[in-house]
């Protein structure tokens, strides 16, 4: 981009001698020494800095094949030496056949394109590092998306690849449409490349940065490109300045974190890192603390939802400690962190205990709060809420003695649960009298009493909230008579397959199911996040409200993300949006 108005001491050794002899004399000087790549996605500064930058000369623009292995310099451009490849005969990353860029450059910053990364194709690096020179083997493993192991002050002289055997008239063909395509959507002007990594392959920077209004954005000489907003272009060939961009990338950060909480990591490079720290300060990662676990029927599903958050919030841009939580205790860790996410199913994660214990330690949690909590976990005292509000829901009687008669007035089939767990465990559908004991006992193994409904024959909904505001439907369709813990995580008996937008559910059915949710997130006094569990009559489409939950499930079979992803909002999003709420309240 030619960003930076300061001068700046530029050093071009042409051979490895010379490298050593330039690096040699600035150790001397204590001057530090900072390598210029081509690809490096590089900006200036506006302050001179005693420092001196190198640019590796023709000596180092060169390579050699024997077999399938390559050794190129790193100062050669990566697209010369791919197409030297393919005239070889040897080929397989004409994916990154559009980036820019030196070998050296693009090893720097792991680039990459179309899912390939120049790592794949890597065996060792060789590197200038205090003096002395070195040749490590790559371990793939370490290489990162966007971030390469290597030490931040090494210079990078050159690089051993090992590729594939290809047709060179088939491999040139796959390079030119590679470059072809880049071309055609690369912003015009000059740039230093994307701005923000990707938080993932499924949830672009710049779409991001598009949808929160960064298009367009403009500081002194430089500008969003109006083509794609996650580039930085010099506006109307004016000298773009250091202090430019890192008020752009300040202001592009802040629109997305603002937006969905996401915290977007900056791919360009400021050679003055005081100011880099400060561009990406507006919009800083938060700390949070993660909660998983627990002690209740619910642990291993906690587990794997946490896992799953967790990942997420890493996604986004986010600081995430894994805390697994077996006693109610305020920590340290817990006072340290900016935000505090439970993700816990049944017991003191979602009885309101923890929650009230958060509250009276003055720390910031996502979720409902403790009196919230308490109304939604209890299914009798969610029911006697709905009936005060005139939520329509299954007639209902509490059995509290394990002698007690089967209540025939309901008649059968019959639900029988505990009131007090989740995902299902506990449940029974009675269809005759024999049946009422053993059910009426597998309940009371939770604890008592026993909540016993009657029967609804319809179609099993659930309806998320998100912010207060209800999402599509997902429309539950399991292979036996109950949606129980086997349909929901185990499948012995076959798949579950869940429908969002549904297939078997009446417009008018979808939006009075929707309106009943919201008014029973509004009459617990809910806060974030809701699910709501609804069933679909088959007789007359009318919606019966069964239940809620304040910490919904977040495995890869979920009902939440699943509704949220059919408005747009993809799970790291979810989960981001969520803990920043929660970090300003």
């Amino acid at each position: 981009m030619g960003a930076g108005t300061a001068a700046f001491f530029l050093a071009e050794p042409e051979t490895m001698d010379e490298l050593f002899s330039v690096t040699a004399l600035c150790r001397s000087l204590s001057v530090p020494v900072f390598p210029l790549g081509g690809g490096t996605n590089l900006v200036g500064a506006d302050g001179e800095l005693d420092i001196c930058l190198i640019r590796l000369g023709s000596g180092f623009r060169t390579m050699s094949a024997e077999g399938r292995a390559v050794f190129a310099g790193a100062g050669m451009k990566l697209s010369a030496l791919l197409d030297s490849l393919a005239e070889r005969g040897l080929g397989g990353a004409a994916a990154l056949s559009g980036i820019p860029g030196t070998v050296g450059g693009a090893l720097r910053m792991n680039a990459g394109a179309n899912g390939r990364e120049i790592a794949d194709f890597l065996s060792e690096v060789e590197y200038l590092r205090g003096g002395e020179l070195f040749r490590v083997p790559a371990d793939r493993g370490e290489w990162r998306y966007r971030t390469s192991p290597l030490p931040e002050e090494c210079i990078i002289t050159g690089a051993l690849f090992r590729l594939e055997r290809v047709d060179p008239a088939e491999e040139k063909a796959r390079i030119a449409q590679e470059r072809r395509r880049r071309a055609e959507r690369t912003p015009k002007g000059r740039s230093a490349g994307s701005v923000f990594r990707n938080p993932s392959p499924q949830l672009p920077a710049g779409r991001l940065l598009e949808r929160f209004g960064a298009k367009g954005l403009v500081s002194g000489g430089a500008e969003v490109s109006a083509e794609h907003a996650n580039w930085i272009v010099s506006r109307w060939k004016q000298q773009v300045s250091e202090s430019d961009c890192a008020a752009l990338i300040s202001r592009m950060a802040l629109n997305v974190r603002t937006g969905c909480g996401i915290a977007l990591k900056t791919e360009l490079r400021f050679v003055n890192m005081e100011t880099q720290k400060k561009a990406e300060s507006s919009a800083a990662p938060l700390n949070i603390l993660l909660l998983k676990g627990g002690t209740s029927a619910e642990r291993e599903v906690s587990l794997e939802s946490g896992a799953a958050v967790a990942a997420a919030l890493r996604a986004g841009g986010h600081c995430v400690r894994e805390y697994d939580i077996t006693e109610l205790k305020v920590t340290d860790e817990m006072r340290a962190a900016d935000v505090i996410y439970p993700v816990l199913h049944g017991g003191f994660g979602e009885d309101g205990s923890l929650q009230k214990m958060l509250e009276e330690a003055g720390l910031r949690f996502v979720g409902s709060g403790s009196c919230a909590c308490v109304k939604i976990m209890d299914k009798i005292a969610s029911k006697k809420i709905m009936d005060r509000c005139g939520i329509r829901n299954p007639k209902s009687i509490v059995v509290d003695d394990l002698s007690a008669p089967c209540p025939k007035e309901l008649g059968f089939p019959l639900i029988v649960k505990p009131p007090k767990e989740g995902s299902t465990f506990g449940l029974s559908l009675v269809t005759a009298e024999e049946e009422w004991r053993p059910a009426l006992e597998l309940a009371f193994r939770h604890g008592g009493p026993a909540l016993v409904e009657q029967y609804i024959d319809g179609v099993e909904a659930t309806v998320g909230i998100l912010d207060g505001k209800a999402l599509p439907l997902v429309e539950i369709r399991y292979p036996g008579k109950l949606y129980d813990y086997d349909a929901k995580y185990t499948h012995a008996h076959g798949e579950t397959v869940y429908l969002c937008p549904p297939a078997g559910i009446p417009d008018a059915a979808q939006k009075e199911a929707q309106d009943l949710a919201l008014k029973f997130y509004h009459a617990v006094g809910a806060r974030d996040m809701l699910r709501v569990d609804v069933l679909i009559s088959r007789k007359d489409d009318s919606v019966w409200v069964l239940e809620g939950n304040s910490l919904p499930g977040c495995t890869s079979s979920s009902l939440l993300p699943k509704a949220a992803a059919a408005v747009g909002i993809s799970f790291p999003e979810m989960c981001c949006m969520l803990a920043a709420a929660a970090a300003v309240r």
